[in-house]
């Protein structure tokens, strides 16, 4: 039973006023109030477990009770033998709507009523009952209108101005006097044998199409009935122009149609995609090692952005390619901080322990190693420095959130340089690092630090424009010069973000931005072929899918299954020296292990 259902319900003794308090309330905190273009009707709407109450405070623009008349009395039912003597149109509706309308808080609604009994003693009945509900009728936010059985349209004039009607017949449209005509409903079933999965064949979509082409053209918003009520029915429907989205499940095609627009991306122009060369030798020891991750990242975060690209990627160019699982020590689900610990030392930890193990034990990081290597080692991320993924890189501490204690790891860590958000944080970290601009960045004589914004770096949407990239392109010039080998850990962090706010467009702009950081990074790999790039992700964010879109057009339409991580395995893809033994499936720990063995190749 839902939150709203209990409350009603044990809610009964209350005025309408402190009940549509209550109702407002609830329906904010489920925010089933973003607007929408998109209407829906709720069918059958008597069926619900609150009728009216449910369809009305999960915004639906139109609502649909049956009636029959018996014994002089209108019940809300679909037959005479369903008749249940509590369920009486007055107490379902017209009290519920009069009640609101004396409180001031009525809104805009249509009022589907399907007559089930005989449709000229129903529908005299019906207005001698709206007679005793003056200010409902004057205020003209309820637009009654009736359906099922209906008098002959000639008739329609007949009836007074606050009765509509609904017009059932596409072939009748211009025969009709369509003055006291609300809509028009037909049977999706005589145009369409579609389930709502997949799509309709290219048939039924052209019946279809053209069904609610005529509907329109006689200027009259128009519903199917009888129609599939999945996800993609609604989506496909309300695309095409249906007015009004017959559904048994109001709430949920609500708020599922209210996010359609803004779950879908656009591409309007493509990025230019890098095509490796795969000329260095696969058996030979790298040197130099490019570790990229991307935060929250799994496979159809990476298909959203090929699609909006037009099928194509450079990460998707690459061959080398696995499947990593993320579990945390202590957890199914792993958090940034468990997820890059792992994969900087090698170890399994808790969820939000940053490069201690289970037991709160300092464990040695790759930066640590290759560090005392004679490695100069350096991160580039659009997280803050001390964002859980590059921390795990520097740092040790049981708490992601310990930021004077990230900070402290990070003063004393080997790191030579860094490019990322967090200048917030500048005055202690100034007591070690340098900072420069990315213009000015020729050396790191002394540790450097180059901020990209006062905590994260501004998200595409927000115009960070092409500074990623061009960091990791600079990055890399400057650690070229340097005769000593480097590891270079790369993070697009903000895909993760998308993830959380269930935001097709920033997951997609995100993955594009960090696609072209992974340009340059096997550019770089291919002028010097002793570099080995292995790109992956800590975890995936939101349980992503896609459930539209086109190829051809550039267009992702997304959904998502919760606002957190999931356990879902995420890829691999590896390019350089040694790339071959990165294919398989394996755990997160591997990839440290990995490296070093690539490293120590003989």
């Amino acid at each position: 039973m839902s939150l709203l259902t209990q409350t009603l319900r044990k809610s009964s003794f209350l005025s309408w006023r402190h009940v549509l308090s209550l109702i407002v309330f609830l329906v904010i905190l489920q925010g089933v109030y973003a607007q929408s273009t998109y209407k829906i009707h709720s069918h059958n709407d008597y069926a619900q477990e609150l009728p009216f109450w449910f369809a009305y405070s999960n915004g639906a623009s139109s609502i649909e009770a049956d009636l029959f008349l018996k014994d002089n009395v209108l019940y809300v039912t679909h037959a005479e033998d369903e008749i249940n003597p509590k369920h009486t149109f007055k107490k379902l509706y017209l009290d519920r709507l009069q009640g609101l309308e004396a409180d001031g808080e009525l809104g805009e609604i249509q009022l589907l009523i399907d007559l089930k009994s005989e449709a000229y003693t129903t529908l005299a009945k019906l207005v001698k009952l709206l007679g005793d509900y003056p200010t409902l009728i004057e205020s003209g936010k309820v637009k009654f209108v009736i359906s099922g059985n209906r008098p002959e349209p000639g008739h329609y004039k007949n009836y007074p101005d606050f009765i509509w009607f609904d017009h059932q017949n596409l072939e009748e449209l211009n025969r009709n006097d369509l003055t006291k005509v609300a809509l028009v409903s037909v049977s999706f079933k005589n145009y369409s044998v579609w389930n709502g999965y997949g799509r309709m064949t290219a048939p039924d979509l052209e019946a279809v199409t053209n069904a609610i082409e005529k509907a329109k053209s006689a200027g009259k918003p128009f519903r199917f009935w009888a129609t599939p009520d999945t996800k993609t029915a609604w989506a496909r429907l309300a695309k095409m122009g249906v007015d009004y989205i017959n559904t048994d499940h109001p709430a949920l095609a609500k708020q599922y149609l209210d996010k359609l627009d803004a779950n879908t991306f656009h591409m309007e122009q493509k990025n230019e995609v890098y095509a490796p060369k795969f000329l260095y030798d696969e058996k030979s020891t790298p040197k130099n090692i490019i570790l990229m991750i991307g935060d929250g990242n799994g496979l159809a975060q990476i298909s959203s952005a090929m699609i909006a690209n037009r099928g194509n990627l450079t990460v998707t160019g690459l061959k080398n390619i696995g499947l990593v699982k993320i579990a945390s020590a202590d957890d199914l689900i792993t958090d940034s901080a468990a997820g890059a610990s792992a994969m900087a030392t090698g170890t399994k930890t808790n969820n939000r322990a940053i490069g201690v193990d289970p037991k709160a034990k300092a464990m040695t990081n790759l930066v640590d190693v290759l560090g005392g290597r004679g490695y100069n080692t350096a991160i580039v991320t659009t997280d803050a420095i001390f964002g859980a993924t590059p921390s795990s890189f520097y740092a040790h501490r049981i708490e992601r959130d310990d930021t004077p204690g990230l900070i402290e790891d990070l003063n004393k860590s080997q790191l030579d340089f860094f490019i990322a958000g967090g200048k917030n944080e500048k005055g202690t970290i100034d007591k070690v690092f340098t900072e420069k601009t990315l213009e000015i960045f020729e050396d790191f004589k002394k540790p450097t630090a180059i901020y990209l914004g006062d905590n994260k770096a501004p998200t595409m949407e927000n115009d960070r424009g092409g500074v990623f990239p061009s960091a990791i392109r600079k990055s890399l010039e400057v650690l070229e010069s340097s005769e000593a080998p480097f590891l270079l850990m790369v993070e697009g962090a903000q895909i993760d973000n998308g993830g959380h706010s269930n935001s097709t467009k920033d997951i997609v702009q995100e993955m594009l931005d960090f696609d072209l950081a992974i340009a340059e990074a096997l550019k770089f790999a291919d002028a010097n072929k002793n570099t080995l790039v292995v790109i992956t992700a800590d975890h995936e964010t939101s349980g992503f899918g896609i459930v539209g879109g086109s190829l051809e057009l550039g267009t992702v339409q997304g959904d998502f299954l919760t606002v957190d991580h999931t356990g879902i395995m995420v890829p691999l893809f590896a390019y350089g020296p040694q790339a071959d033994n990165f294919s398989g499936v394996y755990e997160n720990t591997e990839i440290f292990e990995k490296i070093l063995e690539a490293l120590d190749k003989k």
